[in-house]
């Protein structure tokens, strides 16, 4: 009996064994499997003449289950399949083939029945899929981006690209033709995946522009101080001539910006706002001007600078030798070099571990900061070995034989860089020295090894 589409219930058999596709494996590649497998595919091919692969049909309905992520009408037009069309079984196949390299799928299987051909998908885990973001390109917001490649490459939804099959490719092809549009002909697009954070996870895959180089031609820095712009000079000329990314350019500049601020006492410096100029087309390259404009608010000044003093350091070494003084715009950078006074006192008494703090106390009202050091002095390390391994045997002797802390002395931080400048012969040389400083926290004993290395050349021998 045959029913109103033309087809028979005989015609369509409910075999799925050999119409899936699976991830890595094509049906038409099926004489690669088991003997047993090609016989039980011959069978079915030949129980089902209907069904041969030359054969066409008309296909009553068409319809997809297992992927609710997209509607009916997206994976029809996926598969270029048309109800009330006829198809053969290798086009049948074809689109299941097509559904399963998107990487989309983890398996896609489809059977017939008398209303017509029905796909199933099995989507591949949540692990498997990563939000797209796009680095350098220049001329369109990540909004736009998204709306242009939803009308180009069918299936894209941009929180949620396959990290394997090849959507990231068509979506790659998509934008290099619409960077050609603007003029860009042959741009190498890829696409690779990123962190958000340094050393972080790798949390989305990023599409960016390899080439041309698409780079930062200026760097405009507004609402700076007199007295503040020779410092920002060197952040400028850093910054200036560096590839551009939507992200970390500006994320770059206010880091770098923010730093030379707070090390002049401005702790309330903050980027008010941040332009780009429209990119302009060169020969070597794009290029774009960016401007970034800050609000400085007050300097802030030392109110206190506290150590109790020690037996390793008085409280009147201590000040005399402070970079940083009562009354100084607070500076960061000038507080670590006034605290390697306590790093270097305690190191030469075999506290190589000691932990200094000085947390600020900061009055947003008087703009000032004050500060108490404390240490926490930890165990005290002796000497135990030292070696010279890129060294000759006889220079490794004269070495020894100058060396003058001795196994089981309290161990000294200080010891090795004076002793260096009293035997020059090698750092005269050109020679630079490298330290590997190993501890033994249960004998709580150092061992030292020093290699001697110059730019281009091998470790001294």
């Amino acid at each position: 009996m045959r029913t109103r589409s033309g087809w028979s219930s005989a015609s369509l058999p409910r075999i799925r064994f050999p119409l899936a596709v699976t991830r890595g494996l094509d049906y038409r590649s099926c004489m690669r499997l088991p003997r047993a497998f090609r016989a039980f595919a011959a069978f079915c091919l030949c129980a089902f003449p209907s069904y041969l692969p030359s054969q066409t049909r008309v296909l009553p309905g068409i319809s997809f289950s297992g992927s609710p992520a997209y509607s009916q009408a997206e994976l029809l037009a996926f598969t270029g399949l048309k109800p009330g069309s006829s198809a053969t079984q290798e086009q049948l196949d074809d689109a299941a083939q097509r559904l399963n390299d998107t990487g989309l799928f983890d398996e896609v299987n489809f059977s017939g029945n008398d209303q017509g051909i029905v796909y199933t998908l099995k989507p591949v885990a949540a692990t498997a899929m990563l939000p797209a973001r796009f680095a350098n390109f220049v001329w369109w917001q990540d909004a736009e981006i998204d709306r242009a490649l939803k009308a180009r490459v069918a299936l894209y939804r941009g929180d949620a690209v396959p990290i394997g099959g090849n959507l990231r490719q068509s979506v790659a092809a998509a934008l290099k033709a619409m960077l050609a549009e603007k003029g860009i002909a042959n741009a190498a697009v890829a696409s690779r995946r990123g962190s958000t954070r340094p050393n972080g996870p790798l949390d989305h895959v990023v599409f960016a522009i390899d080439s041309p180089a698409v780079v930062i031609h200026s760097l405009t820095l507004a609402g700076a101080s007199p007295g503040m712009r020779p410092r920002l000079d060197g952040v400028v000329k850093d910054i200036t001539g560096q590839q551009w990314d939507k992200d970390g350019s500006f994320f770059n500049i206010e880091s770098r910006v923010g730093d030379a601020y707070r090390d002049q006492g401005y702790l309330d410096i903050a980027l008010a706002k941040q332009e780009s100029s429209a990119p302009a087309i060169t020969a070597s390259g794009v290029e774009l001007d960016l401007m970034a404009t800050f609000s400085e608010g007050a300097q802030y000044h030392v109110k206190e600078l506290a150590w109790g003093g020690s037996e390793f350091l008085s409280a009147a070494d201590f000040n005399r030798q402070a970079v940083l003084k009562v009354g100084d715009a607070d500076s960061p950078s000038a507080l670590r070099e006034s605290l390697r006074s306590l790093t270097n006192a305690y190191g030469a008494k075999g506290y190589i571990d000691a932990k200094i703090s000085a947390p600020p106390v900061v009055d947003r009202v008087a703009h000032q900061v004050a500060y108490t050091v404390g240490v926490e002095p930890g165990p005290q390390y002796h000497f135990r070995s030292v070696r010279w391994p890129s060294v000759s045997t006889e220079q490794a002797k004269k070495f020894d034989a100058a060396w003058t802390m001795k196994a089981g002395d309290v161990y000294d931080s200080g010891y090795l860089s004076r002793f260096l400048s009293q035997n020059k012969m090698l750092t005269q040389q050109g020679y630079a020295m490298n330290v590997s400083l190993k501890r033994d926290p249960s004998a709580v004993m150092v061992d030292l090894s020093v290699t001697f290395t110059k730019a281009g050349q091998p470790p001294l021998q």
